[in-house]
């Protein structure tokens, strides 16, 4: 199981329901103290790279994602509140979709290149409100993702 903060759980919501019927996306950082949690919103440039390229990018933001280079370079190169905190996990939504970890999803987070691995949030977003949201981790064999069972507090 694992503990989300009330705090950050509304803000999440708040930026899947703001850019609804598109994609949202961000990450948590903090320390295992939920109450040091912070969300980082991120922009969605995916409809830009589209617009750009449809060949390349045949996706709109409507099913997929893409962080802007601003938001990378906080995400790498940003100092987190408290001293110690690190990303925590990542989050997007799925806009009249269900909550579930998609092979693209699973694609984009076999990273390893956060120690600990960070956790994956997924949020159902239908007509514009969130319906479900999931937390997916590296299960025990380091091949597989499992759901986790969310409690907001």
């Amino acid at each position: 199981m694992i503990r989300i903060p009330h705090s950050a759980y509304a803000d999440m919501s708040a930026h899947a329901a703001n850019v609804y019927p598109y994609e949202c996306c961000g990450y948590i950082t903090g320390t295992a103290d939920t109450a040091t949690w912070t969300v980082h919103r991120c922009r969605n440039i995916q409809n830009d790279l589209h617009a750009r390229d449809p060949r390349q990018y045949p996706r709109d933001a409507r099913t997929a994602y893409v962080f802007s280079q601003e938001d990378m370079t906080a995400l790498f190169h940003g100092e987190f509140e408290p001293p110690d905190a690190r990303v925590i996990g990542f989050y997007h939504s799925h806009p009249d979709h269900s909550a579930y970890f998609s092979e693209k999803d699973r694609l984009d987070a076999l990273t390893d290149w956060l120690d600990p691995e960070p956790g994956y949030l997924v949020l159902s977003v239908i007509k514009g409100r969130v319906e479900d949201l999931k937390w997916f981790q590296w299960g025990p064999d380091r091949e597989t993702f499992e759901a986790l069972t969310v409690e907001v507090l």
